[in-house]
């Protein structure tokens, strides 16, 4: 388990969670972008709850481990969401073209 410090707060999270997490929020910085998302977390009482996160590119999280006593909370699709859309954002986008935008495009006269 990790404790998730951000915005003046914090939060309990699995360790695979978090990671995806912090590697969402480097590829976000990489790229200028923000996003929205949801991370399952425990409160201070062992409470499953949901933490909803606005992220971006000069996001400041840290995440430290804890010792853990009980069940490491785990969510796979949570994981496999933040990794997936950190990798969208890696991937090199295309780049548009005068065949690209059709008939509609004309080029104004220069002279």
């Amino acid at each position: 388990m990790k404790r998730v410090s951000y915005a003046g707060t914090s939060f309990i999270t699995g360790s695979e969670i978090a990671d995806a997490l912090l590697g969402f929020v480097a590829a976000l910085g990489l790229s200028g972008e923000s996003a929205r998302v949801n991370i399952p977390a425990v409160d201070f009482d062992s409470v499953p709850t949901i933490v909803d996160l606005v992220i971006g590119p000069s996001s400041e999280i840290v995440a430290i481990r804890l010792p853990t006593a009980g069940v490491e909370l785990q969510d796979k699709e949570v994981v496999h969401d933040l990794e997936e859309r950190a990798r969208n954002l890696a991937r090199p986008r295309g780049v548009a073209s005068t065949a690209d935008v059709g008939e509609s495009w004309s080029r104004p006269d220069v002279g």
